[in-house]
């Protein structure tokens, strides 16, 4: 019986452990592989943070009746064993947010307030926001894009009446922005993804985007010379569309596979995070705000701590040609979505 009852703890210690990084499975079996994008795994393990709650209060129960065991009953040793590797599982939780970077400074600090594109050094300020169907205004946006410098935004669940609106907003403070769109298969506000282009940057045309369920826009230079601008929406990991997920992050990622998309700067509500598999192993991309040490801070949903929930709004960039300098992620308007903002320099800049 004392074999079994080690055994048995040293099963439940191992399942813990894996948790830790799911796909690390593909090395013990092929067929393990992909577990988390199946449900309700995807779910769960997007939410890391509680997680490592979770495994932590249960290493506490698990101690406590190790320790009564132990001084007022005979035995108890395994149940300490096992209390103590359920702690060190939820600490590595929390180990590989903090890793990612919980640093959030709260905006992205412009230089004597001119915007970055001005200075001749090849910055790109991006900011992208899931305005939850215009529940975030356009007056909130416009504040946060201006004064943080923004020369790229992505607006998941955003009309183009909305984006435009806000182009007029950000050319009344003297920056002009072209405006792009592309509607889903979904109908609604939700089916539609805008996008705003710098006049920094120069003339920009738009071009087919993935194939997503919801809104993916993708605009180009006509010059040929800058960088390939994405906003995407792919579809939640929810009831009916959690395939639909699967092939929309699939067409999404396939942009960073090598010798594609080069110059790619890519962002949006991706309904994914780092734990994903998809967005674990994406080819020459970079992603921006873990790059600048903001990776473990929560986007989504806006009712729970910045800390707490899951994130899943991204800036991706080709680190061939750009490396991630400032993130930052801020809590504006009526949206359940937090924006995320990334400054981007571009690869051998001096500064």
């Amino acid at each position: 019986m004392r074999a079994i009852g080690w055994l048995l703890v040293l099963v439940i210690s191992g399942a813990a452990a894996l948790t830790l990084d799911l796909e690390w499975a593909v090395n013990l079996h092929r067929d393990w592989s992909g577990w988390t994008t199946v449900a309700p795994v995807s779910q769960v393990i997007a939410m890391r943070s509680l997680v490592a709650i979770g495994f932590i209060v249960l290493a506490v129960i698990t101690l406590v009746v190790g320790i009564v065991r132990k001084v007022g009953f005979r035995g108890g040793t395994r149940t300490l064993v096992l209390g103590l590797a359920l702690a060190v599982v939820g600490v590595g939780h929390g180990w590989v947010l903090t890793e990612r970077g919980l640093d959030n400074p709260g905006r992205l600090t412009v230089d004597g307030g001119v915007r970055p594109g001005d200075l001749g050094t090849g910055e790109i300020t991006v900011l992208t926001l899931n305005t939850l169907g215009g529940r975030t205004g356009v007056e909130d946006v416009a504040e946060l894009a201006g004064p943080n410098g923004a020369d790229v935004v992505v607006l998941p669940e955003t009309s183009r009446a909305t984006a435009e609106e806000l182009a007029a907003a950000l050319a009344a403070s003297g920056a002009t922005f072209q405006v792009f769109d592309a509607a889903g298969a979904q109908d609604g506000p939700a089916g539609s993804t805008a996008m705003l282009v710098s006049a920094a940057l120069g003339e920009y045309v738009q071009t087919p985007g993935p194939d997503t369920r919801f809104g993916a826009v993708r605009a180009e230079p006509a010059t040929g010379v800058g960088p390939v601008l994405v906003g995407v929406h792919p579809a939640p990991p929810s009831g009916d569309l959690h395939d639909v997920w699967e092939e929309d992050l699939a067409a999404v990622t396939a942009l960073c596979a090598p010798r594609t998309t080069r110059g790619l700067i890519l962002a949006g509500d991706l309904n994914a995070t780092l734990d994903h598999a998809p967005l674990q192993d994406i080819g020459r991309c970079v992603h921006g705000a873990a790059g600048a040490g903001a990776g473990g801070v929560a986007t989504w949903p806006t009712r729970t701590p910045e800390w707490l929930g899951a994130a899943i709004d991204h800036v991706i960039a080709d680190g061939e040609a750009y490396e991630p300098t400032q993130a930052a992620v801020v809590e504006v308007g009526g949206s359940d979505h937090r924006a995320l903002l990334v400054r981007l320099r571009p690869v051998g800049s001096d500064r």
